[in-house]
């Protein structure tokens, strides 16, 4: 059995709006379905109607959502004949009821083994906030890995666990100092710490997945990632690439990357596959 996965931030997603984000749901849920995943996770959703439209234009799909007084909640749909579960974790809001939970889709394959797919929105901003927040958020995606680790030996099994979504690996930037952290640096610092939990960070086809306009003061940015443990397989995406960057990354012109950006996200969907479950 394979798994596709599909991750996607769509930005502010309302299912409202004027001009190129009329009708933005429709297309969102067109491409979702275009793609055909096994599972997948969208963020930033911040209305109900985009919950009921999905429903509605993908009746393959079963449906969750997380719940709570923050703005944006992470919509998962599981598709029928895929058997799996969703936990809210909201260990993850760090006692901060702005913040995002995590959505933990746990799936059991066909021999019986669960498959845990973690999918995390974490705290933005380079600040030393946002950045120690993001830091504790972490922190909390390696005890949610020792207490599966735990049980999977407890029960003599495989410890298998992805981590995926927008983690917001921007850096800090501090004020009046020279001690500033890249956002390269601190990806390569969470390499390390995922290495130590027998983890990888997958490599993907594009290097940045996030993309505000070829007339924005913001560069892109590599800020979509996924992690998994080394002992699941991935399906080729090219070139040794594990995880497919979608949307406006494969368009060629400024142009045409700003058409997709303002009718879709600033944010690339990713997707995944993983072989032999």
């Amino acid at each position: 059995m394979d798994l596709k996965v599909l991750s996607w931030n769509v930005e502010h997603f309302t299912g409202a709006g004027t001009g190129s984000r009329r009708d933005r749901v429709a297309r969102v849920a067109d491409y979702v379905a275009g793609e055909a995943p096994d599972i997948f996770a969208i963020m930033e959703v911040e209305s109900g109607r985009v919950f009921s439209e999905f429903v509605t234009r993908m009746p393959g799909y079963v449906f969750a959502i997380t719940e709570g007084p923050q703005t944006q909640e992470t919509l998962i749909g599981i598709r029928h004949g895929i058997t799996a579960f969703m936990t809210q974790k909201n260990e993850f809001k760090r006692n901060n009821p702005g913040l995002r939970p995590g959505a933990l889709v746990t799936v059991t394959a066909p021999d019986g083994s669960h498959l845990p797919v973690l999918f995390n929105h974490l705290k933005s901003l380079p600040s030393p906030e946002g950045f120690g927040l993001r830091d504790a958020m972490f922190e909390k995606a390696f005890g949610l890995k020792r207490t599966l680790d735990g049980v999977s030996e407890g029960l003599g099994q495989e410890v298998r666990f992805i981590l995926a979504g927008d983690l917001n690996t921007m850096g800090m930037t501090l004020k009046d100092s020279d001690q500033d952290i890249t956002a390269a640096e601190e990806i390569a610092r969470l390499d390390r710490r995922f290495r130590r939990y027998g983890m990888v960070r997958l490599p993907k086809t594009h290097d940045t997945t996030f993309n505000n306009g070829s007339t924005s003061s913001y560069a892109p940015a590599d800020l979509d990632h996924v992690f998994a443990t080394e002992t699941l397989t991935f399906v080729d995406q090219g070139q040794g690439a594990k995880v497919h960057v979608g949307g406006w990354a494969v368009e060629a012109e400024d142009a045409s990357r700003d058409d997709w950006i303002a009718r879709f996200s600033d944010h690339a969907p990713l997707m995944f596959t993983v072989a032999g479950l």
